[in-house]
């Protein structure tokens, strides 16, 4: 089966413990990385947008088998013994687990390297997962290829979404509907509408930032639709989930 999606796992209590430790002050730079890790969102957060960046980047590779990786920053173990990596051919799932080390390095992370070591963190674990299974080497070389693009779009991916993208027959009008990931927004939307000359007219953020829902995968933005002025998106059960209306002095 080939890999859709990716998760990066912390341990929420471990976290919560961490910020509650007190840190001796030495410096003002200790004092303020402390603050900062403080304050920081949970790891789960952190890694959204990568693992969706990703997720997009190794799309119909096979990698072992499973369309769900998790990679654990935690040694919860859900089965006995020391095991690194389980791969459920069953269930099409996997579990890694990453050395201690590695989860210090998340924990211990500055900001202005937090994507990378998040990225690295990732990347290595992939790849270790694709050597264990044996994986050809033109899906290594494949993977070392987007691991090398992630990095050099400096872990953000903007991209028009064509399914929710429509134009309006009667109107001429087109939404254009775009999804970014990034470390500032996490996964944010925005929608630019055009006219018939392919004129912008109207741009507006959807939702509020960041935001931290895979709204493709979860189908939470299933269809989109016009209905004369108004431009809709509906989730996967028909409900609209957001809408824009056109004025007619724009049109």
């Amino acid at each position: 089966m080939k890999f859709h999606t990716l998760v990066l796992e912390g341990d929420k209590n471990t976290e919560k413990e961490q910020k509650t430790e007190n840190f001796p002050g030495y410096s003002k730079s200790a004092y303020l990385h402390r603050k900062q890790i403080d304050n920081r969102p949970p790891l789960f957060n952190r890694s959204f947008y990568l693992c969706r960046i990703i997720e997009e980047e190794l799309r119909g590779i096979d990698i072992d088998g499973s369309r769900t990786i998790t990679i654990c920053a935690h040694q919860n173990r859900l089965r006995p013994g020391n095991e690194k990596y389980i791969c459920d051919n069953c269930f099409h799932v996997s579990i890694y687990y990453l050395e201690p080390e590695e989860v210090c390095a998340l924990n211990e992370a500055k900001q202005d390297m937090d994507s990378t070591v998040i990225e690295e963190i990732l990347e290595h674990s992939l790849m270790d997962i694709a050597h264990r299974n044996n994986c050809s080497k033109d899906i290594i070389q494949k993977m070392e290829r987007a691991f090398i693009r992630i990095a050099n779009r400096h872990f953000m991916r903007e991209e028009r979404i064509d399914k929710l993208s429509k134009r309006a027959k009667d109107t001429g009008l087109t939404a254009h509907i775009y999804r970014v990931l990034s470390a500032e927004v996490g996964e944010a939307w925005y929608i630019k509408i055009t006219d018939r000359k392919g004129t912008v007219i109207c741009q507006e953020n959807m939702g509020t930032n960041p935001g931290y829902v895979d709204r493709l995968s979860s189908r939470l933005y299933a269809k989109a639709a016009w209905r004369k002025n108004t431009f809709m998106i509906l989730d996967r059960f028909g409900n609209e989930v957001f809408h824009i209306n056109i004025p007619a002095s724009l049109m």
